[in-house]
């Protein structure tokens, strides 16, 4: 490992927390589990122990536990995510492996994050490793994405001795028979040298990620554009510049351009950094949807991070000048939530939602990541324009796949006639992390079908659930799985973009949707009114114009009998 890719994580450590950049902020922005020492305590307990362990370094009465990953059906190698658990119920790392700098006790190690499930503290693994432990019976765990079925193996290693033990990865399911693979649209890590594109690569190797972006980011009280001014700098190219692919997984480098008071938004594949060159307070101006726009005469994307703050996302969205939302993260729904989310949908405007680890800033690299349906040979860019598009599901661990007379998220069906129409949706999950407890079809933003079952039926298996539904309105149809800790705390989600049903030509549509969306919007041109800044007005006419357009809709929509509505 070069010396620049050290010096940047050394700051990323348990003892040196307190150094990292702030991100998220705090206050108003913050979103994070509420979690007891219990709850922590759950992500730190081996099977067969009754306390939480604690890394450890084995030293006196040890020996030597030499360890091998391999993929069950080929024989290969394969890297993954391993906790080596002594004889004590403590954790021990390698003395020497080349991903040292990203074990849990160095990084991923956010608290009141989630979801909230075993992790131990792990070490990832290039495939072989050698680890001093304590005599007696050892456990070896190996995780790998989402897609492998967790494995644990014991061996007894005498004093003095070296033992060898292969640990066998099962991939139970394969989401790439269907078309759909996986990728990580918010991770910060530096590349400043090939080792770091080695590195970056190992650990989406480790953690079964296709795509993975690695983010640039700016301290959010001001911007410049350039990228010796950027916090995790990204100098080997940018943009389809910097795609660099390995054994089938690919990295390219973005940004994530933030402010404290429009939030902060991802920009994935544009040629180069937005306002090159330039210096601006982010928090006055541009706005998001300026440096939406910027980004796509750029070729790229942008997706609003941490579900948007509900902060200036809701004058985006409207205006179309932004691509979508990071809504799934740390296994909450933030920001504009749920709820927002919905009514967005019920409003009318299609706003695909994705799932994203902000790695190091969370448990695990790739712990909420997107399933993108990008076909059966997909690129890091046919990826990223199927995620744009909606025609994904986010995740924190289940697989969901979801149809609607026979078409995926993001499809649209056009049907005509006053109805009832009759759609048949099908839905299949399952998760190899934890138990689901619950899957269930939503038509427009309410349950319209749900199936419970107990945790202990709800693992290592597909749970199904098919329904006919009967439209007599254009809708949007969409699933969702989950399951919980035994405290109520999330430990695994997934939800899908919708599939929109027209009718006649017509999208969802719900007015009392749109005027919350109108509340959030005059929201947003308040805040911007209550500061004095030399663009305040230039912001808030950009503002009004998504006041405008939802009037616009809303006269559309009005009987022609009605009296026109209150400006």
């Amino acid at each position: 490992m070069r010396a620049s890719l050290a010096a940047a994580l050394a700051a990323i450590s348990l003892a040196a927390a307190a150094s990292l950049p702030a991100h998220p902020p705090q206050g108003r922005q913050a979103q994070l589990l509420e979690v007891t020492e219990q709850d922590e305590a759950l992500l730190h307990t081996p099977a067969g122990f009754a306390a939480a362990g604690r890394p450890e370094t084995a030293s006196g009465n040890s020996g030597i536990l030499e360890l091998s990953l391999r993929d069950a059906a080929t024989g290969e190698a394969v890297f993954g995510r391993v906790n080596v658990v002594g004889p004590d119920g403590n954790y021990y790392e390698p003395d020497e492996n080349p991903l040292a700098a990203f074990s849990r006790v160095r990084m991923g190690n956010r608290p009141r994050t989630g979801p909230m499930l075993y992790y131990g503290w792990y070490f990832y693994c290039r495939g072989e490793a050698r680890v001093r432990v304590p005599a007696g019976t050892v456990q070896v765990e190996a995780v790998r994405g989402f897609e492998y079925r967790p494995a644990a193996v014991q061996v007894q290693v005498p004093a003095g001795q070296v033992r060898r033990v292969t640990v066998r990865l099962s991939r139970a399911v394969a989401p790439a028979e269907w078309g759909y693979a996986c990728g990580d649209t918010h991770v910060h890590l530096p590349r400043q040298s090939e080792q770091d594109d080695e590195t970056a690569l190992d650990l989406a190797a480790a953690e079964d990620l296709r795509f993975m972006f690695l983010l640039a980011m700016n301290d959010p009280r001001s911007y410049s554009g350039l990228m010796e001014r950027q916090e995790f700098p990204q100098s080997r190219g940018f943009g389809r510049a910097s795609v660099v692919a390995r054994r089938g997984h690919a990295i390219a480098s973005g940004q994530e351009y933030r402010a404290a008071t429009y939030g902060h938004i991802c920009l994935l594949l544009h040629e180069r950094l937005v306002l090159e060159g330039l210096t601006v307070d982010p928090n006055n101006w541009p706005p998001f949807g300026h440096v939406g726009l910027e980004t796509r005469r750029l070729g790229g994307v942008a997706i609003h991070a941490h579900g948007g703050y509900s902060r200036e996302i809701w004058i985006d969205a409207v205006q179309q000048a932004t691509d979508g939302v990071e809504l799934l993260q740390f296994a909450l729904y933030r920001g504009i939530g749920l709820e927002g989310w919905y009514r967005l949908l019920n409003a009318g405007f299609r706003f695909p939602a994705l799932a994203a680890s902000d790695y190091p800033y969370c448990r695990a690299l790739g712990d909420n990541r997107t399933y993108a349906l990008a076909g059966p040979e997909p690129t890091l860019e046919s990826w990223l324009k199927a995620a744009a598009a909606g025609r994904s599901f986010f995740s924190t661990g289940p697989i969901l796949l979801l149809e609607v007379e026979g078409q995926p998220p993001g499809s649209t069906l056009e049907l005509k006639g006053c109805g009832p129409h009759r759609v048949k949706a099908s839905v299949r999950a399952r998760c190899e992390l934890v138990p689901l407890t619950l899957v269930e079809l939503i038509v427009n933003g309410r349950s319209a079908a749900h199936l419970h079952v107990a945790r202990e039926a709800g693992q290592d298996c597909w749970l199904e659930l098919e329904e006919e539904l009967l439209l007599d309105r254009p809708a949007w149809i969409a699933a969702r799985a989950a399951g919980h800790t035994p405290s109520g705390l999330p430990a695994a989600d997934a939800h899908s973009n919708p599939v929109f049903v027209h009718i006649d030509g017509q999208p969802p549509y719900q007015q009392n949707d749109l005027d919350w969306l109108l509340e959030q919007v005059d929201d947003q041109i308040a805040e911007v009114r209550s500061r004095n800044f030399p663009e305040r007005d230039a912001v808030i006419e950009y503002f009004a114009r998504s006041r405008e357009l939802l009037l616009e809709i809303r006269r559309a929509h009005a009987p022609s009998s009605a009296p026109p509505p209150s400006q």
